[in-house]
């Protein structure tokens, strides 16, 4: 129903027509249907029947997807100095991959699937000096991503995520934590209850524990300071108590950035009996040496991966999948 006003200048004698948010510069298709097309192609369905519909025909529903997929697909001859990868779930049970360029906290693309046949087609559209440009990777501990892209970027640093490292050491002194409150659930039911209600403490940075600000808890008699509160839980059991040690150790290496002392404290766990999960994390850990070196090191000197697992978890939430 629209109709254009042409105008023609006095001076010079030339004609143009009114423009309108409509509709784009020298197109009669509404942005309105534009959208819609959009919104349309990403369901199955066949184009012609998408352009019955909004009673147009199938060229304009073809170029709107050219569109979209251009806007979709990554440069193909450059890849950033520092990259970043991690998998999300996308849709239902698919693990998709994410690529990012770390050091300006950009999402680069989304490869639908994380097996190692897929990010091989992705990124052998890169040209072999493009990949060898690349300076760092950061990943998480998936084994098939540490050995594939080591292979894929020779050149690179590979760089394990601080995150998934702290990650790692929680979920291990969490599991040890689960394991003595079933120990005692019928023995000691109000140690249980402790165990049971105090985990965030217990995950808790140890050097962030408040030991100045007393406080009553109902699970404790009087004031008590997250600092006691702690020392008490620990004083249930030695062993945990030797592994929340050996765990926190760890853990205030890597947030300080010491890499010779996360190695120090690392061999010093081969002297102690640990739980059998624990012992697996510890070994884990070994495994990464190299790559938990370039986290705790290159990144404190150059600053680039900062802030990328907050980016990646944004990303996230955002319900960006296909």
């Amino acid at each position: 129903m629209l109709k254009k006003q042409r105008f023609q200048c006095k001076h010079c004698e030339t004609t143009f027509i009114e423009t309108t948010p409509l509709v784009e510069k020298r197109c009669f298709i509404s942005t309105l249907i534009k959208q819609i097309i959009t919104l349309e192609l990403t369901e199955i369905q066949a184009m012609t029947l998408i352009a019955k519909r909004l009673n147009i025909s199938p060229t304009p529903v073809r170029n709107q997807l050219k569109l979209a997929a251009k806007a979709l697909n990554p440069a193909k001859l450059m890849l950033p100095e520092h990259i970043g990868i991690d998998e999300f779930r996308s849709v239902g049970k698919r693990m998709s991959a994410i690529i990012m360029d770390v050091h300006q906290h950009q999402l680069i693309d989304i490869i639908p699937d994380r097996i190692k046949s897929e990010l091989t087609d992705y990124f052998l559209r890169y040209p072999r000096e493009a990949r060898l440009a690349v300076k760092t990777v950061t990943i998480d501990m998936y084994k098939p991503y540490y050995q594939f892209f080591q292979r894929l970027f020779p050149n690179a640093k590979i760089i394990i995520d601080r995150f998934h490292i702290i990650q790692l050491l929680n979920r291990s002194l969490n599991q040890s934590r689960i394991n003595l409150m079933n120990r005692m659930r019928y023995t000691r039911p109000t140690d249980y209850s402790k165990l049971k209600r105090l985990w965030k403490v217990l995950l808790k940075y140890r050097e962030n524990l408040n030991f100045e600000e007393y406080r009553g808890h109902r699970l404790f008699d009087g004031l008590v300071t997250e600092k006691n509160m702690v020392e008490y839980i620990l004083s249930i059991n030695s062993k945990f108590r030797l592994e929340y040690e050996l765990i926190n150790d760890l853990k205030a290496d890597i947030m300080n950035h010491h890499y010779t002392l996360f190695e120090e404290d690392l061999e010093s766990t081969r002297k102690h009996t640990v739980s059998r999960h624990v012992r697996t994390t510890f070994t884990t850990l070994f495994h990464y040496t190299e790559a938990i070196e370039n986290s705790l090191t290159y990144t404190l000197s150059n600053g680039v991966v900062e802030g990328m697992n907050n980016k990646i978890k944004t990303i996230k939430r955002s319900g960006f999948g296909y």
